[in-house]
């Protein structure tokens, strides 16, 4: 049985898959999935939705947000909008609401203006949520990476409860289980 308020929240990636999860402006859990580089895009996707399965039957959310892939010409960008698309279809499965958000409007959302940097969202985030502080830079480059995919995530959260509360749903693309 789904949590009436709980959030999942999701930054997709074919490596790492940042995620968050949020109950009434409450961060209860962040983190970074990462999986192994497999020979084919089926094992990859296979191991993407387990991951998300795992994350729904964990979390028992009432709500799925997910950031909008973007449309890009090479094998890495196609296999994110499948893995997009497939965690979507994952969580309407579930009867859960999925919500998907555009990288800009999270980005207006949380640090005020829709071309902030990785950076500048994780500060933002970092205010918010003091306890993540000890993930921002410095560091080595990779660990920046992956800890901005957790970042991302809790900022998906965020703006999705700062619109939900606002009833700004209108900049909201929301698609509800059958």
């Amino acid at each position: 049985m789904p949590k009436k308020n709980r959030i999942l929240a999701i930054d997709p990636g074919t490596r790492e898959m940042g995620v968050a999860v949020l109950e009434n402006g409450h961060l209860l859990y962040h983190g970074v999935e990462t999986f192994r580089k497999l020979r084919t895009p089926e094992e990859q996707l296979r191991q993407g939705r387990a991951a998300v399965a795992r994350l729904i039957r964990d979390s028992r959310p009432a709500v799925l947000v997910v950031e909008k892939t973007f449309v890009g010409k090479n094998r890495n960008a196609a296999l994110l909008n499948v893995l997009g698309d497939e965690i979507g279809a994952l969580g309407r499965r579930h009867g859960i609401t999925v919500v998907s958000l555009a990288p800009n409007t999270v980005k207006k959302a949380v640090a005020g203006y829709g071309w902030a940097t990785k950076a500048e969202v994780a500060r933002a985030i970092a205010a918010r949520y003091p306890k993540l502080k000890a993930y921002l830079p410095p560091g080595r480059k990779w660990k920046q990476q992956r800890h901005y995919n957790m970042f991302d995530a809790v900022a998906l959260g965020v703006a999705f409860q700062k619109a939900a509360r606002t009833h700004r749903r209108d900049s909201l693309r929301q698609i509800r289980a059958p």
